[in-house]
């Protein structure tokens, strides 16, 4: 019930004239409230996969550290998690929400152009999410 209450919660976020309070709370936040989760039937091939999944306008570098990859975007960083409802995406505490919204809707755009459907879910670190 609480994933339905999100999406609720969104879509009337997402369709609003003007920001709700939780919509204020959510753009003044930083990379330590928030994950992206990217969801849909998507599969891109390790060849696509630094192209697909990074942001287009920002440079980025790959960095591996403790055995874990990162793109690094000027001084803030994300990885991606493969987890059974989707792809992960978390960012470093710092980031701003504005700026990681703004990198994981290229990604998608990117998966998009690969011919998929993604769907980007914002999950907040505030709650506890169950998946099917």
């Amino acid at each position: 019930m609480k994933l339905f209450r999100f999406l609720r919660e969104r879509k009337t976020l997402d369709n609003s004239s003007q920001p709700d309070e939780s919509m204020v709370d959510l753009l003044n936040s930083t990379g330590k409230d928030f994950e992206f989760l990217i969801r849909g039937d998507i599969e891109i091939s390790s060849e696509d996969f630094d192209e697909v999944m990074t942001p287009n306008t920002y440079e980025w570098r790959k960095i591996e550290r403790d055995g874990w990859l990162y793109f690094q975007v000027c001084n803030d960083e994300f990885s991606y998690s493969f987890e059974p409802p989707g792809i992960q995406m978390s960012f470093n505490q710092e980031i701003t929400y504005v700026k990681a919204k703004a990198i994981a809707d290229e990604v998608v755009l990117n998966i998009e152009g690969k011919g998929f459907k993604p769907e980007l879910v914002v999950l907040s670190s505030k709650r506890v999410y169950k998946f099917d």
